[in-house]
């Protein structure tokens, strides 16, 4: 829980980080996938629970990124430098509007 410290001594205004902790991450996964005020969840955890965020956030089109139990090193990423550009794809999100104009 030292991140929690960090986080609450930092810049970052309050709410744009949550942290929770729970024994069972399905089931507050659930929860999270079908809140209406979420607008994204990131899972990695079994693939049981990858299963149940991404069939919960189907009905708000919440968008998702799950792992299906499947091992990420955090903590050496310079050995996967596609892992680097796959967060900042799934942090990032880009739109396009269409503005039409003229006689």
């Amino acid at each position: 829980m030292d991140l929690v410290q960090v986080i609450q001594n930092s810049d970052v205004p309050a709410g744009v980080i949550n942290i929770l902790t729970a024994e069972n991450p399905n089931a507050i996964a659930k929860i999270l996938a079908e809140h209406e005020d979420v607008d994204s969840v990131w899972y990695f955890g079994d693939a049981e629970g990858s299963r149940i965020v991404e069939a919960a956030s189907v009905s708000n089109m919440k968008r998702t990124w799950v792992n299906y139990g499947k091992e990420l090193d955090w903590f050496n990423v310079l050995k996967q430098p596609s892992l680097s550009k796959k967060f900042l794809s799934e942090a990032t999100q880009v739109k396009n509007i269409w503005v039409p104009y003229g006689a």
